[in-house]
């Protein structure tokens, strides 16, 4: 199939102070690229060490999905003239603010899966009952929060054409990613501080806790990503040549989405399985043979105080033996026996 010489020159144009298309394109492909390597090699280690496929991968493979499909409307809006000072048409307008209009749904999606997977694992290692009520109550903050904001991405413009975003007919959109953004920044930071909690009840050395932490301090850049992208997407309005301006929160955009996937999959590398596997994956253990983990810190009935507590230190005496088993070579000589004295018919 001949390739018409128009669609050549598009893609060979180069960066310029009035278009910035090319920018855009190279941008998200390198920040797609990226989160999906994450991804992969994320559900490849947790396969090898786990082998399950857990509540915690479904939501960080569809804030996945989501990602890649915001960034096809990226590269969509980006072909047609996203960041490209020239006249606009009805055609392009039209294709512009239904791509932006989807896009706005694929990123909030995209964001609220990604924080939700961490909370499922959370919820998964955490062994107090506060602890875990905290998370549950976290975890529903978002999701609240999530659909109240897609009814509003919705319903911003009015019906029954909500998609069209360069008219006067919508409202104040700053004012709502305002509102998002500092929300969304707060859940962020309520995150790390879930991690920091969680390493507290370790029972590793001070080492490992801070390799711990290192795994979820990242998600400060993510708070970065979205306060810049507010910043430049506050003052853009329908009447400064929106289909320009609108390219640096749109890369804004696909760094916070790239960091906040990246980041939910740093928890599953080989660092943090080396920091916690004495002392979180324990836990799971505990409960996939039956066992209440909450007794460990005297949590549970009192009637079955006493029996949980001596399963649990039988559970961690087995543990701590197979462990030492499994890190230590096994001598190549059997450990020497004392032989009874042999019975002989002259024995008294």
């Amino acid at each position: 199939m001949r390739i018409p010489p128009t669609s050549i020159n598009a893609r060979a144009t180069p960066i310029t102070p009035e278009n910035k298309s090319t920018a855009v394109t190279i941008a998200t492909w390198l920040l797609t690229v990226t989160f999906i390597i994450m991804f992969l090699s994320r559900e490849a280690i947790k396969f090898v060490v786990l082998r399950k496929f857990q509540v915690d991968d479904l939501l960080i493979l569809l804030a996945t999905v989501s990602a890649c499909g915001l960034s096809a409307t990226t590269l969509i809006l980006a072909s047609d003239g996203l960041g490209v000072i020239e006249p606009l048409t009805i055609r392009r307008a039209d294709v512009f603010m239904k791509g932006y209009y989807a896009s706005d749904f694929l990123y909030i999606s995209s964001v609220c899966f990604a924080k939700l997977s961490l909370l499922a694992f959370f919820y998964g290692v955490n062994i107090k009952r506060g602890h875990r009520r905290l998370v549950q109550g976290l975890g529903a903050l978002i999701i609240a929060w999530t659909i109240g904001s897609l009814v509003t991405v919705a319903f911003q413009c009015g019906l029954p054409r909500p998609w069209e975003m360069l008219t006067l007919h919508c409202y104040n959109s700053g004012v709502f990613w305002i509102v998002y953004c500092i929300i969304d920044m707060t859940t962020d930071v309520s995150i790390i501080m879930l991690a920091v909690n969680l390493v507290a009840y370790l029972q590793v050395k001070f080492s490992r806790k801070v390799t711990v932490v290192a795994c979820f301090a990242p998600r400060i850049f993510v708070i970065g990503a979205a306060l810049a992208r507010l910043v430049y997407l506050y003052p853009i309005s329908p009447h400064t040549n929106p289909t320009f301006n609108l390219w640096v929160p749109v890369v804004c955009t696909q760094i916070q989405v790239c960091l906040s996937i990246s980041t939910a999959c740093i928890p599953y590398m080989k660092p943090f399985f080396e920091g916690v596997e004495a002392g979180v994956w324990r836990v799971d253990d505990l409960r996939r043979r039956g066992l209440t983990p909450s007794g460990l810190y005297g949590y549970g009935s009192s009637g079955g105080y006493r029996k949980a507590r001596s399963k649990d230190r039988e559970a961690y005496s087995m543990d701590s033996t197979l462990g030492s088993s499994l890190n230590k070579r096994t001598p190549d000589v059997s450990p020497r026996i004392d032989t009874p004295t042999p019975l002989s018919p002259l024995t008294p």
